[in-house]
This record gives C-alpha cells, structure tokens and sequence, in this order.
C-alpha cells in the first residue's frame, strides 16, 4: 500500500470521533456517550489510525468497569462508492438488577424494597463524503444520524440526534500528512437559531516510514482534539500510536498506543490512557485483530476495552 493510500485512509478514521447519543432523562445515563472501539480508546479517544476504512470490515467491541458492568457494541463499514463511505455503529447496555434503596424526608436512610433494572440501546450511521481529491488536498464533508433508547425504573426515554462536519488531508509528501477535523452537534433550533450542543475541532500528523527503529516498515500518528460543550465545560484528548509493520501487507503488524483526555467536571479530570494491538493478515488479504486499552476512571476503577475486527 502507498503513503498517499495510508494517509487518505487515516484521515478518514481520524475526522470520525467517539459518537454521542443524548436524551432527555433522569438519574443514570442523562447523557450517553456511545460505545468507543478500543484502537481510539488507547489514543486518548482520537481515531488516529483505523486504517482498515479504506476497506470494509466488522468489529465486536467490549467494555467493562472495574465493578462488573458492561457495555457490548457492533461496527461495520465499507465504500459505497469510490467518494462515499457507510459506517454503523451499535451498542447496548444492561446491568444486572441492583437492590432499591429509599430515603426518608429528611434525607435519612429508609430502608431496602425489591430490586430495579435499566438498559440503554443505541446505533448510528456515518456518511463521509470526499467533496475533493485533488493533490495535494482531499477534503470530504461527514454527516451523521443517531439514536438512544433508555429504560429506567420508572421511565422510558428516547431521543434522536445529527451531527455535522468536515475533515481535510494535505499530503506533505515522503509518506507525510497533515490533517484536521471539525463536527458539531447535536444540531437543533431554538429561538429562531439553529444551534449545536458540542463542537470538536482536531488535528493530527501522519508518518509512515520505509525503515524504521527495526529496520522494517514502521510509522506513526500523532494528533490533538478540543471539545466545548454547551455547558461550556471543556475536554481535549492527546493521542499518540506508533506501529510496527505494513498494515495493508502480509503478516503481523503491532500496534503500541498511548493518550490522555481532560475531561472537565469529572470523577477523575486527567485520564491517561494506553492500548496495544496486532492485526495479522493473510495472502488473500484478509485481516484479523485484537486491541485492548485500559483508562483509569478515579474512583469508579478503571475502563478496559476489547475489540475483535475482521478486515476485508
């Protein structure tokens, strides 16, 4: 595979951050940020290298809290045409049955009665679309729909979203690329405005190497992303991913990972993050690979990510 080919693709993955799927609610999940593969949880949460979105592929993801719970999610994606891209994402969450536990008027301790469950759902679909090709530039506009569903004890909320953006990749040459990325959303209307609840501008660099620190192929992706919320809380992601290996090439390519994301008004504001990966591919072209990331959530414990992808 070619520098040009590797860095469009990186480009495609990196435009595309974590989805949200919001909704009106109450008590746990008022706001749920979808499930989160773990190649981007291991970069600080940027999608810095996914190269396998030039092809199509399926993927299983998991991710588990130090407590037990755990959220399973699906992906798939693939070329709906030489300009466009499909991609779907799934999730779904159900914890175990948890005893109900009530308070008095004055705040004191009431007592135990019965248990309560709860369960969230939730999917998207991601349109990209390159507006233009023309070296050294390739410039595509994102558009995205989204879904959640959640069941609590005594309420059923759903809601409905779209998100919209652009991404762009200058091509520097010599395996080199620069590329940067904004998305805003949920989008709505109010007061005669329309208006979006989060905006998110990124940008990243790309290197892929001939010969690298093992004499082999090797490269790298380094990139920073900025998050407003409409509460005007902040967040920033810093990621970094540094493989070893031709991803679109036969064999074994190893991926090592690290990031940190700040994420204002949280249990643990500062979350350094690291991952590892290995994709194995055959003659055919076919890809197998496992990634695992852990991120450490204060006193919740800590997140660990798995995900099991087929690439075609």
């Amino acid at each position: 595979m070619n520098a040009r080919r590797l860095m469009a693709a990186a480009l495609l993955a990196a435009a595309v951050p974590a989805a949200r799927a919001a909704a009106p609610g109450v008590g746990f999940g008022e706001s749920m940020f979808s499930l989160t593969s773990a190649r981007q949880a291991g970069s600080g949460g940027i999608a810095l290298e996914d190269l396998w979105r030039q092809g199509s592929g399926v993927e299983a993801t998991t991710v588990v809290l130090t407590s037990g719970l755990r959220w399973f999610g699906l992906s798939t994606q693939g070329g709906a045409s030489p300009r466009l891209r499909l991609c779907f994402d799934g999730f779904y969450f159900a914890p175990k049955s948890v005893t109900r536990t009530f308070e008095q008027t004055d705040g004191s301790y009431g007592g135990t009665a019965g248990t309560v469950s709860s369960s969230e759902w939730g999917a998207r679909i991601d349109a990209i679309l390159v507006v233009v090709a023309w070296d050294p530039w390739r410039i595509a506009v994102i558009g995205r729909t989204f879904g959640l569903n959640q069941t609590l004890p005594d309420v059923v909320n759903a809601g409905v979203g779209a998100d919209a953006g652009a991404q762009a990749m200058l091509n520097l040459g010599g395996g080199r690329a620069l590329t940067g990325w904004a998305l805003a959303g949920p989008l709505g209307w109010g007061a005669n405005r329309l208006f979006a609840s989060e905006l998110t501008l990124g940008a990243g660099f790309l290197q892929q190497f001939g010969a690298g620190f093992l004499g082999g192929p090797e490269g790298f992706a380094a990139g920073g992303e900025g998050l407003r919320l409409s509460e005007r809380l902040l967040s920033g992601k810093l990621g970094l991913v540094y493989w070893f290996g031709r991803p679109h090439g036969k064999g074994a390519t190893t991926y090592l990972r690290m990031g940190l994301r700040y994420l204002e008004g949280t249990s643990q504001p500062a979350q350094p993050r690291a991952g590892l990966g290995i994709l194995w591919r055959t003659d055919a072209g076919l890809g197998i690979q496992f990634d695992y990331a852990v991120a450490p959530m204060g006193e919740i414990g800590y997140e660990h990510f798995g995900s099991l992808g087929l690439r075609f």
